[in-house]
């Protein structure tokens, strides 16, 4: 089916909608804005109506990846730019836009919400109506998939209303389920939009495209924002972009060796050479630890699920040979301050908790953590409630720190249990498994990219959450939602799941017998 084309009245929506979003950031006026931002998302929600979901959803996800969220204090809240207003809008509560405005304080909610609840109904329309805009050459998402989205969001209700039963703090508790709510929702928006295989293209683009903005911005930043430097001479920026980006750089990343490591063509291989320093300089600009850890631990799984070729062999040769010279350079730089073994401290502060402040600080919240997992397995401490300071922490000043702490894993099991972490992670795990089994029966090397990419994504997302706050972040489930959707729709397309398997037993034989096709061991 030939791609549908956009009609000039969809185009002078969307331009239209542009011109007067430049105008709110021209004019840099509060009240302008909020009078002209429900006329800017009628023309959106417009557009939206007469485009397949795909190309909308694609669309938000690459703004939600490229805008800055206030929340996460760009630039360590030194800088930020022109646009973050946008950025407030669309991935902020409304009512924390402007607080002076108190029109706005009913507005518990953000732009994405808006947009999100309208591709809903957008999607439900047209299943109604029987449109063949969206469905049309669509791959079904495995039906266990769907079921777990739903078994996630059942849990994470549960959690919240068995910690509010017991004394959980309302708001609180809503801020707990801000962090787990949207990935299985816009996991059942993702299936219902991507078609499948025919849809890869667009999200690689999607992703090397946000990745690479993002890349040169963090370079800007840090070249153009005035900092203060210690008595090193380092600066004291502590990241240029946001902690989320990482997984945004680890994803681009992986993405990108993936597809140097397939027989694809040349021109994208050499795309993705282009691409590959400049998302690293990101990396190394954002200054953020934990994506060099991220892209370590795929590029690991990766070296030990694909079967063994040339590449291997030649890393395991290079590996082997340079040992002696990579021991020497951990043993020398391990408590050397120079920035020839920056590498070596990146890998120290991750595996030491005594090499600074931060680290030491994040392991005694882990403590606190597991003791109160301890003290509640089975059903958690329910949303509303905070983990028990068995070791009393450093005051710091974050509202939300017993609530929502840096290692998200270690709080989920904290907060929802043993059932409720079961019920909420078993979409993630379900995606994996989907991923895995279509990249081994992948025929394609497109198909083995994409099947990469998927488990990668829970990967990067797994270790965010475990080390940097990532749970619920727009960054993560703009990540993960579609890379879910895309492993379940990958599988149903090699042939993993859903096929009709050949029969067996008499039945099977007489009917190939009766067609006159009979193998050597059937014959009477």
């Amino acid at each position: 089916m030939a791609e549908q084309k956009v009609s000039a009245a969809t185009k002078g929506a969307l331009a239209t909608a542009a011109l007067l979003t430049l105008v709110c950031v021209a004019a840099q006026s509060s009240a302008l804005s909020v009078g002209l931002v429900p006329l800017i998302a009628m023309l959106l929600i417009y557009a939206m109506t007469q485009v397949p979901l795909r190309y909308s959803i694609a669309t938000i996800m690459f703004f939600a990846f490229i805008l800055e969220n206030p929340d996460e204090a760009p630039a360590s809240g030194l800088w930020s730019s022109p646009f973050i207003g946008i950025g407030a809008v669309l991935l902020t509560h409304l009512n924390t836009v402007d607080r002076s405005i108190s029109a706005l304080s009913w507005c518990s909610f953000s732009g994405m919400d808006v947009l999100l609840a309208s591709l809903f109904l957008i999607a439900l329309r047209r299943k109604s109506s029987r449109s063949k805009i969206d469905s049309a050459g669509r791959l079904a998402t495995p039906r266990p998939l769907i079921r777990l989205a739903y078994v996630s969001l059942a849990g994470m209700v549960f959690v919240w209303l068995s910690g509010l039963v017991r004394g959980g703090d309302l708001s609180m508790s809503l801020w707990q389920i801000n962090r787990v709510m949207y990935l299985p929702v816009l996991f059942l928006l993702f299936s219902m939009s991507l078609r499948g295989p025919k849809d890869h293209k667009m999200l690689a683009k999607v992703v090397l495209g946000a990745a690479t903005f993002r890349a040169l911005w963090a370079v800007y930043v840090l070249n153009t924002v005035d900092v203060a430097y210690d008595k090193d001479g380092h600066s004291t920026l502590a990241y240029a972009t946001s902690h989320n980006d990482s997984m945004l750089f680890a994803m681009a990343f992986v993405l990108a060796v993936s597809i140097l490591l397939e027989r694809l063509p040349k021109s994208t291989k050499r795309l993705c050479l282009f691409l590959l320093p400049i998302i690293a300089l990101g990396i190394k600009d954002n200054g953020r630890r934990m994506a060099w850890v991220q892209v370590g631990v795929v590029l690991l799984t990766v070296y030990l699920i694909t079967e063994d070729n040339p590449v291997k062999r030649r890393v395991r040769r290079t590996l082997m040979y340079s040992s002696p010279v990579i021991l020497a350079y951990l043993v020398v730089g391990w408590n050397a301050a120079s920035s020839i073994f920056k590498p070596v401290k990146i890998l120290r502060s991750v595996v030491d908790a005594q090499s600074d402040s931060s680290t030491l600080w994040r392991e005694l919240e882990n403590f606190d953590l597991i003791a109160t997992v301890r003290m509640n397995p089975i059903l958690g401490t329910g949303y509303g409630n905070g983990y028990v300071e068995v070791v009393k922490l450093p005051e710091i000043s974050y509202s939300l720190e017993r609530f929502v702490p840096h290692n998200s894993i270690l709080g989920l099991w904290c907060y929802c249990g043993y059932f409720g972490y079961t019920a909420l992670t078993l979409l993630w795990a379900a995606g994996v498994y989907f991923a895995m089994r279509a990249h081994k029966a992948a025929t394609e090397p497109s198909q083995r990219v994409a099947a990469t990419a998927c488990f990668g994504a829970v990967l990067v997302y797994l270790v965010q959450c475990w080390g940097d706050m990532g749970l619920g972040s727009w960054t993560g489930v703009f990540i993960v939602a579609p890379s879910l959707a895309v492993a379940g729709k990958l599988a149903v397309a090699t042939g993993e799941w859903g096929s009709k398997k050949k029969k067996t037993g008499p039945g099977a034989v007489r009917a190939r017998v009766v067609n006159g096709v009979q193998s050597p061991g059937q014959a009477a």
